[in-house]
């Protein structure tokens, strides 16, 4: 029995308080086929394919944004309630990079950031652009080196923060051999600077932040790449600091768990992470995010998937209130699925002053 379900039974027996772990990830029905699974391809659907040529997915403005690049350079407009095209974003001008667009982050302000995907930062620039509004035309605001010449960037993005106080964050790969490809760069986009983050020796090592990153707040960024692990570090200004190496207590298997999203739901900070192996998503509390505690799983696919042997994708929380959220997964070649998040409020919570957090507080003290 999981520490998260063995709680669950401790508070029922209790309080005739039931917290069963499906509670707390659920599909949404609405989404794709009925499923909470917009399959590639379903119902001839040509900008969500197995060619590998989407990776970047966000919430924001009410809409989902989808990068792909069947077809062409395309930023595309989906209903996040049934995945629905709606249109795309203008995307005049935008040229260069390995992938001339390749993930995807809207800011508190509703600005929408995109960037390419460069394998060699010197040779070819790094760029990032910004929609104002869907109806914008996009802006360079980033076009140059990443702060770390001759590293690849751009097979991840974070975003945190509104307006001037918007920041971007970007993992380095592993490949080619650059000294400070074991960090990330944040970008001030207002500003346009971009700022490698360093870490004094290893770990972490060469492109821990490639493939999954997010921000817990302004000043903390989680990394990884694989490996069953996440990096938990601080920052301030170039400096970062290696504050935990944590393996996923995934009870699926945490092998291929790589791609990243965080948010605040109910009170409970939450840390949703995708297997860009079997598609299928892990939920966790990680109000310490040194000792993060599984919440749940999820997988609303069916059938057997095309591989995903470039480990890309994106995940992106939405639609937040109170103790309930939204949440999408892209493991790319494997469609997008669509889940509904809610943390139990139980009926007896009011009365007895409890909920998620005393019961985590329990199970901790009963390790």
């Amino acid at each position: 029995m999981t520490r998260i379900q063995s709680g669950c039974v401790v508070l029922s027996m209790m309080f005739g308080v039931s917290l069963a772990p499906a509670q707390f990830l659920s599909p949404l029905s609405s989404f794709g086929g009925g499923d909470g699974w917009l399959a590639p391809g379903e119902g001839g659907y040509g900008y969500l394919g197995t060619g590998h040529t989407e990776r970047g997915l966000a919430f924001g403005n009410g809409h989902l944004y989808l990068v792909s690049r069947s077809g062409g350079n395309f930023i595309r407009i989906l209903d996040p309630a049934t995945g629905a095209d709606l249109g795309a974003l203008d995307t005049t001008g935008i040229s260069g990079g390995t992938f001339a667009v390749n993930t995807v982050a809207v800011g508190a302000d509703g600005a929408i950031y995109v960037n390419n995907l460069t394998i060699q930062s010197a040779n070819s620039p790094f760029k990032v652009y910004r929609w104002d509004t869907e109806s914008s035309a996009p802006t360079v605001v980033y076009s140059g080196d990443a702060g770390l010449s001759g590293a690849r960037v751009g097979d991840s993005l974070a975003a945190i923060g509104g307006g001037s106080s918007t920041r971007l964050a970007f993992g380095f790969g592993s490949a080619p051999a650059v000294t400070g490809n074991n960090g990330y760069m944040v970008l001030d986009p207002t500003t346009s600077t971009a700022t490698a983050v360093a870490f004094a020796g290893t770990p972490p090592n060469a492109g821990d932040f490639r493939l999954g990153i997010t921000f817990t707040d302004a000043n903390h960024v989680l990394g990884s790449q694989g490996s069953s692990l996440y990096r938990h570090t601080s920052f301030a200004g170039a400096s970062g600091t290696l504050l935990d190496t944590v393996i996923f207590p995934d009870p699926a298997g945490a092998t291929a768990d790589r791609l990243l999203a965080y948010a605040e739901v109910g009170g409970v900070p939450l840390l949703a992470v995708q297997s860009t192996g079997d598609s299928h998503v892990s939920l966790y509390d990680v109000t310490d995010p040194a000792n993060p505690i599984w919440l749940a799983n999820g997988n609303n696919t069916t059938g057997p998937l095309v591989a995903n042997p470039n480990a890309t994708g994106q995940l992106s929380w939405g639609n937040i209130s109170g103790n309930t959220a939204q949440l999408w997964a892209m493991s790319s070649n494997q469609g997008i699925q669509a889940f509904t998040v809610t943390i139990p409020e139980p009926a007896t919570a009011t009365v007895l002053g409890l909920g998620l957090a005393t019961l985590i507080a329990l199970r901790r003290t009963r390790r």
